[in-house]
């Protein structure tokens, strides 16, 4: 059975690398599924969710924007920044989420869009 290779990789470190049988990405035209096999494409990513599915269980990640490559099984998720699931400090995201809806109230800055998205994407990680 075939597995793919799985990378999400920020400027600051290799947040994750392992074998899956799926991954879940948060591309700009919508969700996408990645199995084995897949042909070849380069994606932008928006802030959002990266789910990579294994046998030895599931990492889910909120990851900001970004692009994902995927070529001969493997999938790396280049993205400004990723936190994996139960690593989120709730209050601190939630206090930054409030900041920055006040902020973009203002000015709809698409940076703070963006940061935002990625806010609510860890949110979303807590259930």
């Amino acid at each position: 059975m075939s597995v793919l290779t799985v990378e999400v990789v920020t400027p600051e470190a290799l947040k994750f690398t392992g074998q899956a049988r799926q991954v879940q990405l948060p591309g700009v035209l919508g969700e996408m599924g990645v199995l084995p096999n897949h042909e070849p494409l380069v994606s932008m990513l928006n802030p959002g969710v990266v789910e990579v599915r294994s046998t030895e269980g599931n990492r889910i990640f909120a990851v900001a924007q970004g692009f994902a490559t995927i070529q001969n099984n493997k999938v790396v998720c280049l993205v400004d920044d990723a936190v994996e699931a139960g690593k989120v400090n709730t209050a601190k995201v939630t206090e930054e989420v409030a900041r920055l809806e006040r902020e973009l109230a203002e000015s709809n800055d698409e940076r703070t869009r963006n940061h935002l998205a990625f806010l609510k994407a860890q949110l979303s990680l807590k259930g």
